[in-house]
């Protein structure tokens, strides 16, 4: 790993997962999710390929309780195959290795020799391999519809597949494949909540969706841009379901931060929902938090203590080294996520008094 402490650096509050690339980055987090546990599978998915990727999150979640790492698509790197042997996953229906999407059967056939045991879930195209992913999760009570076109607003869905288990299905704009319609139709009654605002999906597809007679509820979760429509589905809980994060008051909350322009790196970090703190995804820039941002992780940290600070706190996975979210930035989240620095700036205020 061609890494130091200048390009990964910690603070009290947050905890940086780095690589020189997405694969690397999605061995880390591996690494930090199964330290001393193994998983049943292996979930792998192209390194190029975002939408197999978000749709192979819903296999993250028991009972198949998956690491998810990525490959090239007709080589299996050695790095990838080194953190397969280490994490001697136990077998899910005597299946080790899930191949997702876009992967050539030379990757398979390599770990069958090398004395694993695989699955192939594909199809001509993403929308064809995520309709293949409910028969495969096979028991649950909601699907989630975002676009095929754009993934921006599909990102926080994909973490709360990886915490639940609940399948996405891709649609368009303005349109349904025929296989999502399949997909729904062959499933149980089912709650579907779509992901994004009217730009992404339109209403014509939400129509179409409410219309089908094994839809017993629908509900959008939407937003003017994916930041916003992260900090929503992060706050969301529908009271017909219980679905949603309902992260919507004031305790200690922990949340993965990622950018857009490095959605597989995004897409690695799903292990945290499953695991560990159980974190929903919080989208920030490069070099800055946006607003919104700031004022709902404001919104919902606990309020600082008088004395001694005690739990709960407030706690920060970052994606990426600083090459993709800066130092200054994490210094940002860092003061916007910490109990101490409200009590010394209350410390402060008294003093001057």
């Amino acid at each position: 790993m061609n890494r130091n402490l200048n390009s990964c650096p910690q603070t009290l509050n947050t905890t940086r997962i780095c690589g020189d690339t997405a694969v690397e980055t999605a061995i880390e987090v591996s690494k930090t999710g199964f330290t001393n546990m193994k998983p049943n599978a292996v979930i792998l998915v192209n390194k190029n390929e975002v939408f197999d990727g978000i749709a192979a999150s819903a296999l993250v979640h028991f009972p198949i309780n998956a690491a998810i790492l990525f490959t090239d698509g007709n080589i299996l790197s050695r790095e990838v195959l080194n953190e397969i042997a280490r994490l001697s996953p136990k077998g899910y229906d005597g299946i080790q290795i899930i191949l997702v999407g876009n992967i050539s059967r030379n990757v398979s056939m390599e770990l069958n020799r090398c004395g694993f045991k695989t699955w192939r879930i594909t199809g001509r195209n993403h929308y064809e391999t995520a309709c293949k992913i409910p028969a495969a999760r096979k028991e649950f009570k909601n699907i989630l519809i975002v676009s095929g076109e754009n993934y921006s607003d599909a990102l926080p869905a994909a973490y709360w597949s990886a915490h639940h288990g609940d399948p996405i299905l891709y649609v368009q704009k303005n349109s349904i494949p025929s296989c999502t319609i399949e997909a729904i139709v062959n499933s149980n009654d089912i709650n579907i909540y779509i992901f994004g605002s009217t730009s992404t999906i339109s209403n014509t597809v939400e129509t179409t969706l409410a219309k089908l007679t094994n839809v017993k509820h629908l509900a959008r979760i939407d937003g003017d841009t994916p930041y916003e429509v992260a900090i929503n589905f992060a706050k969301y809980k529908d009271p017909k379901t219980d679905f949603g994060w309902g992260r919507n008051y004031r305790d200690g909350h922990a949340f993965t931060f990622s950018t857009l322009k490095h959605p597989m790196e995004t897409i690695a970090g799903v292990l945290f929902a499953h695991m560990g703190k159980h974190t929903p995804l919080l989208l920030i820039k490069e070099a800055i938090i946006p607003s919104v941002v700031e004022k709902y992780i404001r919104s919902v940290k606990p309020m600082p203590p008088k004395d001694m600070p005690r739990p709960p706190f407030m706690h920060g996975f970052i994606l990426g080294d600083t090459s993709l979210i800066s130092y200054p930035a994490q210094v940002m989240l860092e003061n916007i996520l910490s109990i101490d620095h409200e009590m010394m700036d209350m410390d402060t205020m008294v003093r001057m008094d």
